[in-house]
């Protein structure tokens, strides 16, 4: 599949108290779930850090396709991961994520790509918020977010409220199994617990589970 993804893992994870891309799911951290499922489907992964690239030798041991890139500017924000990330790109089709939560729906992905077709962007929309990760840009709209910050512009909504997008509800994403666990971020040691304690064993979602 022809699919550059962008996976954001520089933030402080002030919240956590800790780095959120090595936090420990099923004996992996965090990061090295999310790139064992877009490595199905992307030969092209940025994955977008702060610290030295000796933290993550062992995250991303095994894949070929993962390339590690720093901020250009540490701590400004997830508009400046996107940009750093940019050059680097080489697909048309662009998946964003964070280093969050370690669910990936590949299955669903393929569905956000097919969307794209004449947008710039799917924007899906989850407890009537606008989600603006783990979700499907067309190139171009690389080239405008790197426009809004070198005119001094941090804000991430600027750039997903300049795009031409097509919206996509809870009942859509809710059609592909675990899908929707994408857009449930876990940022603070509760949630990191609650999410560990609610994930069976067979490390299946129940559907009346939620984070």
């Amino acid at each position: 599949m022809s699919l550059s993804c962008i996976v954001l893992a520089g933030g402080k994870s002030k919240r956590m108290g800790k780095d959120k891309a090595f936090l420990d799911f099923k004996g992996k951290p965090f990061l090295r779930h999310i790139l064992e499922k877009l490595s199905e489907i992307s030969d092209n992964i940025i994955v977008v850090i702060n610290k030295d690239f000796s933290n993550y030798a062992k995250i991303i041991e095994g894949f070929h396709q993962v390339l590690l890139v720093k901020d250009f500017y540490p701590y400004e924000g997830p508009l400046n991961g996107v940009v750093s990330a940019k050059d680097y790109v080489k697909h048309e089709q662009v998946f964003i994520s964070t280093c969050d939560i370690p669910i990936i729906s590949t299955e669903f992905i393929k569905y956000l790509i097919g969307k794209t077709k004449e947008y710039d962007m799917v924007l899906p929309i989850v407890n009537e918020k606008k989600q603006p990760f783990n979700t499907v840009y067309k190139r171009n709209s690389l080239e405008i977010a790197e426009k809004i910050f070198k005119n001094g512009n941090r804000s991430l909504m600027k750039w997903i409220d300049s795009l031409k997008k097509v919206v996509i509800n809870e009942n859509e994403i809710k059609n592909f199994k675990n899908a929707i666990y994408m857009y449930q971020s876990i940022n603070t040691p509760k949630d990191y617990k609650n999410f560990l304690k609610i994930f069976n064993k067979r490390g299946e979602y129940g559907e009346r589970h939620s984070i």
